[in-house]
């Protein structure tokens, strides 16, 4: 007689892995000279680090069971206001931008069969983001990149040096309110170039000579936001 839990084939699961297939598998093991896969472990993996059986996992679960156990696992978590500053802050992101773009299917779905992957829906995102950056600053040139804030920092460094007319220039300008994970890679990267890094308040950055770019911190680590072009 077939019992109510036998119905609902907690074993789909297992059904649907793509993986290899038991001759594939004895195939392998007849490779490496192995009679089973405890064997191959048993040989792999140190002892030490070795359960001593079957971790208690408990009996199978069909998906819906699965996802909702999670789900009340996940309700548990406590999200906490962050303080800690140093560019750890909140983020408003417009419905507009979320609805037709992080949440457009049409950017990360495949379109081409030679490069089935997310890569190219990013890379118009970055393009579209960086015609925005210039129609809204009116700049010449803008860049879009995956980068975090401070590989951002450092890589603007450099291109400041390249681009820069004071040829015997070797400063670099960081404020002194520069989150400091920024600072320490653009300490590091500037290392490797042979610059010197200038840490000073902002205000400073004229009595230093022979700069040839200057990092300034809008929203500073602790917070506070500053308006270069009214300040002295």
């Amino acid at each position: 007689m077939t019992t109510l839990s036998q119905l609902e084939h907690t074993g789909a699961f297992i059904e649907r892995h793509i993986g290899p297939s038991p001759a594939q598998q004895e195939a392998m093991l007849n490779a490496v000279g192995a009679a089973s896969l405890s064997e191959l472990i048993t040989a792999i993996v140190p002892a030490d680090i070795q359960l001593p059986g079957a971790p208690a996992v408990g009996d199978p679960l069909t998906e819906h069971q699965a996802l909702a156990e999670l789900k009340a696992i996940a309700s548990r978590n406590l999200r906490y206001k962050s303080c800690i500053g140093m560019g750890y802050t909140p983020v408003l992101t417009p419905p507009v931008i979320l609805r037709n773009m992080l949440e457009n299917p049409g950017w990360y779905t495949a379109y081409t069969p030679y490069q089935p992957e997310v890569s190219q829906g990013r890379l118009e995102a970055l393009l579209n983001f960086q015609q925005v950056t210039l129609d809204l600053t009116g700049l010449d040139i803008a860049s879009a990149s995956l980068l975090d804030e401070a590989t951002a920092a450092a890589e603007a460094m450099a291109m400041a040096k390249r681009v820069s007319k004071l040829k015997n220039a070797n400063r670099f300008f960081v404020a002194e309110d520069i989150h400091p994970q920024t600072l320490d890679v653009v300490r590091t990267r500037a290392e490797t170039f042979g610059f010197e890094v200038v840490v000073d308040k902002a205000a400073r950055v004229l009595d230093h000579q022979d700069v040839f770019g200057v990092l300034l911190q809008q929203v500073g680590t602790t917070g506070e936001v500053h308006d270069y072009i009214a300040d002295p």
